[in-house]
């Protein structure tokens, strides 16, 4: 006949236990034995505790609606005790999973552990001494950070937008920018130059484009805009 697997019991202080902890604090108690207890405590009609509603229902955890009588005051730590203490004298759990970073569990943990069963406390890495050293064994656990999304890369302006900006920006009234110019600033600003482009000059380059026309002002200087439309 196979023997039973120890039976587990897992009690959730949800005021002071990190959310996302709960599948490494379910995966440690299984190499403990079954987890046939699973019991979550907390008011929760807080806002502070909606999101563990869908999380328990989907890890098997039943939910144990404490209200906050007076406020300010905690009650969930005593009704987490009182059925920690009916679990001893009932179903006699061969361990229990207290997750909690309070050390008002510290009794609980002393009164657990002297009367047979193992107990692991599982809390914060700052939890208080008092509750860690009255554990069996004592697991620290945080809440998992979210992952940041990461940035879309951002998008690099097109040579035509480079080429529409320069212009713009150093056009007179009509319009019209000279070539020369406009090279400067794409240098300057931007750390190009025609032959990046392949082509001699930036008159090359523009011709090469469409949307743009022309006008020689000398010899050497030629001056475009973009072509109006109409």
């Amino acid at each position: 006949m196979t023997e039973a697997p120890p039976a587990v019991a897992l009690l959730i202080d949800a005021d002071n236990a990190a959310l996302g902890s709960l599948d490494r604090v379910l995966e440690t108690l299984a190499e403990y034995g079954e987890v046939k207890v699973r019991r979550a405590y907390g008011n929760w009609f807080k806002s502070a505790l909606k999101a563990w509603d869908p999380a328990l229902s989907r890890r098997g955890i039943r939910p144990i609606q404490q209200s906050d009588p007076v406020k300010g005051k905690n009650a969930t730590d005593l009704a987490l005790v009182i059925d920690a203490v009916d679990l001893h004298h009932t179903i006699r759990p061969d361990v229990y999973g207290l997750v909690s970073s309070d050390s008002d569990y510290a009794p609980l943990a002393h009164f657990l552990r002297e009367r047979g069963a193992k107990v692991m406390g599982f809390g914060r890495a700052n939890t208080p001494e008092s509750f860690r050293v009255a554990c069996s064994v004592f697991v620290p656990i945080t809440d998992p950070a979210p992952s940041k999304p990461k940035p879309e890369p951002k998008r690099q302006p097109t040579l035509d937008e480079l080429l529409a900006g320069a212009i713009e920006k150093n056009a007179d009234k009509q319009g019209w920018a000279r070539v020369s110019t406009v090279a400067n600033q794409m240098r300057q600003h931007h750390g190009q130059t025609a032959k990046d482009h392949g082509k001699a000059t930036w008159t090359k380059v523009l011709k090469g484009l469409p949307g743009y026309e022309f006008r020689n002002e000398g010899t050497t200087s030629v001056a475009v805009r973009a072509k109006k439309n109409g």
